[in-house]
């Protein structure tokens, strides 16, 4: 075969680079969160009164505080599919964190000691975790999907922020089926939760997300 011939050949063969569409990707992990949550609402219900409750400002803080965060690491994580640059982690992030600890330590100050920690036991903690872990792993799939179409200048990073975004977006789905609406109780354990999350999908991206 001739070179020029072996040249034709190789560009018919050859498949045109995937366009990275950072807005589907976004509209696919928004998606996997709201499935599953869905899916986990229509099956376990929804809290007894859920409107009347969302009209109480702490209570409303439950869904609210982990929609945030949700919402704000969305674009960073979608950022990530992108290898020209490591993005920054928006200070915005810890806006969140920064409301919540100020929630803790109001529900602190203001209860007294026996009720403080007084919804803590070990089913509503199993409970609490299980779910939100969970219910985030199945979210993880096809988020770890969408960043494999990129390519991400840090896995690990990468990993960790779909972990985070998945994470929030599932707690904020449960908080409307959760009935602890002690901020000391909720704070705490979805911290717990969506944290784990975050490390487990960041040890995942380390692996999955290379190239």
């Amino acid at each position: 075969m001739k070179t020029d011939d072996l040249i034709r050949v190789l560009a018919a063969d050859a498949q045109p680079p995937r366009r990275l569409r950072p807005g589907l990707a976004g509209l696919a992990l928004i998606g996997a969160v709201v499935v599953v949550s869905a899916v986990f609402l229509v099956m376990a219900g929804p809290r007894a009164g859920l409107m009347t409750a969302l009209g109480q400002p702490v209570i409303a803080a439950k869904s609210a505080l982990p929609l945030m965060l949700f919402l704000l690491a969305l674009p960073v994580t979608v950022g990530m599919m992108r290898p020209e640059r490591l993005p920054r982690l928006p200070r915005a992030l810890i806006l969140p964190a920064v409301l919540a600890a100020g929630l803790w330590a109001m529900a602190f100050a203001s209860l007294p000691g026996d009720l403080r920690f007084a919804d803590v036991s070990r089913f509503a903690l199993t409970e609490c975790l299980g779910l939100i872990i969970g219910l985030s792993l199945p979210a993880l799939v096809p988020a770890f999907m969408v960043l494999r179409r990129g390519a991400p200048a840090s896995p690990l990073l990468a990993g960790g922020m779909a972990g985070l975004t998945v994470g929030a977006g599932i707690a904020a789905g449960y908080s409307l089926f959760c009935t602890q609406d002690n901020p000391l109780f909720y704070v705490t354990w979805y911290g717990v939760a969506i944290l784990s999350v975050t490390i487990f999908a960041a040890l995942v991206g380390r692996r999955l997300l290379r190239w």
